[in-house]
């Protein structure tokens, strides 16, 4: 008998489309067993009416899309596209469900981030989410806030959310070897594809100069998404460069070709007019 596939639900949108495809060979990297994507690119959700609602990036909502995008049958795993993958997805995919219907991981560190609702696996036989009403009839309605929904899943029976995943599933923006199984990359403004600026970010970029190698993702590629914005200026160029060279490159040569660079230009401009509203609102 098969093994049915790993269905994996990615959170994305154009401008973050090759942190996703990163991902997905970083998955297929550490696993033998068959794994169906899905970056839900045509999602689409009424946006919430109240300016202090509004998501955190395009993508925010696409999540609670899932369940009816699996047909309401079996399970399935929801990730954001800053991440990456150094284990088999399988320790994670087969994680028991102990009777909660959503499974997340706790902060991998609390006493400075909050946990995080990123990496998730739905039973979606006993999920009956509906986007749409959720926006609509949930936080236009007030029954709850943004980060009611986001962070505390409000949207789910108290005990249905069970952190049931290891941290190490979902580490934030900490690699520790032989321990860390999937990094996630938090911080929008310092995603490895974008920023010279994060602690973890040349593992990324290994994996992409790998991916490259492997004919999964062409330099040209990355060049289109540098014109459009979506990678800094510079990463070609140190993808080009000896892996020894990488620090030097990142101090001197870097700075140069990203200066004035602006990451995710568009949704900082969103989020800074959706602020200013809220706050007139008060």
């Amino acid at each position: 008998m098969s093994e049915s596939p790993i269905r994996i639900y990615i959170g994305t949108d154009p401008s973050q489309l090759l942190g996703a495809r990163i991902f997905e060979y970083s998955v297929r990297r550490h696993t033998d067993a068959p794994v169906e994507f899905d970056t839900m690119m045509d999602v689409t959700w009424p946006f919430p009416k109240d300016p202090g609602n509004q998501p955190g990036t395009n993508f925010s909502f696409h999540r609670f899309a899932i369940p009816q995008r699996a047909g309401f049958h079996g399970k399935a795993l929801y990730v954001d596209a800053d991440m990456l993958v150094l284990r088999d997805i399988r320790e994670l995919w087969n994680t028991p469900f102990d009777g909660a219907t959503v499974l997340c991981a706790p902060s991998s560190d609390p006493a400075k981030k909050r946990r995080q609702l990123s990496v998730l696996l739905l039973d979606c036989d006993r999920l009956t989410w509906d986007v749409d009403k959720i926006i609509t009839e949930g936080l236009d309605a007030g029954k709850f806030t943004y980060d009611q929904l986001i962070y505390d899943l409000a949207i789910e029976p108290q005990g249905q959310l069970r952190e049931g995943l290891s941290a190490n599933w979902n580490s934030l923006d900490k690699y520790e070897p032989e321990k860390t199984c999937l990094v996630h990359y938090t911080e929008l403004k310092r995603q490895p594809w974008l920023s010279r600026k994060n602690k973890c970010g040349l593992l990324w970029v290994e994996y992409l100069r790998d991916a490259i190698k492997d004919g999964v993702v062409t330099e040209n590629e990355i060049a289109e998404a540098a014109k459009k914005g979506w990678a800094r200026p510079s990463l070609l160029s140190l993808l080009r460069t000896p892996r020894p060279l990488w620090g030097l490159f990142e101090k001197i040569v870097a700075p140069i070709l990203d200066k004035g660079f602006i990451p995710h230009e568009e949704l900082q401009d969103r989020l800074g007019k959706a602020r200013k509203l809220a706050a007139m609102s008060k």
